[in-house]
């Protein structure tokens, strides 16, 4: 969501996060939002007394959003991984900034139409047991939404998309690497036949339903 620092006025300001910092704690009141301007963030869930990282994002994307809702608390723990800039931006500014910039309010409309699909995504691969049809439904569907093969996910980002755990990820890209159906590069795999990998998905799909259709007998 592009949004050059200088259209927001001097009421936006910039701050500073080293690796590590959090932003906002979950069950604060959210009262601001936090535009990136360097750098990366997640956002982390406590549930059963685990830690998910529900979220990741980076240069140009909005974060705290729930901020534009009266009254609305933090749903999440918003963590910098990296040294991070943001100009951190009062709620009522923001509403403001919308109102003279209508482009700014659409493109925060696209962001969160983006990350409602993410959900809906990761709601699906919590339904897939097996972490190599979690993978490759997200490789897949990172595939449709590029131009090309080079798709630029790192293995955090991967594992955020597949709820999965950083290892089982790895473990999972290790496995299609070596066989030949991608390559990896720094942060970015590169999927040279798409249609193998839709084939791979499809045969391990179908041997999980034989699989799961035998257990329930």
């Amino acid at each position: 969501m592009a949004a050059p620092a200088e259209d927001l006025g001097t009421e936006g300001y910039r701050r500073r996060f080293p690796a590590g910092a959090t932003l906002y704690y979950a069950g604060a009141p959210a009262t601001e939002l936090y535009l990136i301007g360097e750098g990366r963030v997640q956002l982390v869930k406590r549930a059963r007394g685990v830690e998910r990282n529900i979220g990741l994002y980076g240069a140009e994307e909005l974060v705290g959003e729930e901020a534009l809702l009266p009254g609305a608390h933090r749903t999440a723990t918003a963590q910098a991984i990296e040294t991070t800039s943001a100009l951190v931006i009062e709620s009522d500014t923001f509403r403001a900034l919308v109102r003279r910039s209508p482009e700014l309010g659409e493109r925060v409309m696209q962001q969160l139409v983006r990350r409602l699909q993410r959900t809906e995504e990761q709601l699906e691969n919590f339904l897939l047991p097996d972490p190599a049809i979690r993978v490759l439904n997200t490789l897949l569907r990172a595939v449709d939404d590029a131009d090309d093969g080079l798709l630029e996910l790192s293995p955090l980002e991967l594992s955020t998309r597949t709820a999965l755990a950083l290892d089982q990820v790895k473990a999972v890209i290790a496995q299609l690497r070596d066989r030949g159906y991608l390559s990896v590069g720094d942060q970015t795999i590169t999927i040279g036949n798409p249609s193998a990998l839709r084939q791979l998905h499809a045969l391990l799909a179908l041997k999980d339903d034989v699989r799961h259709g035998l257990s329930c007998r």
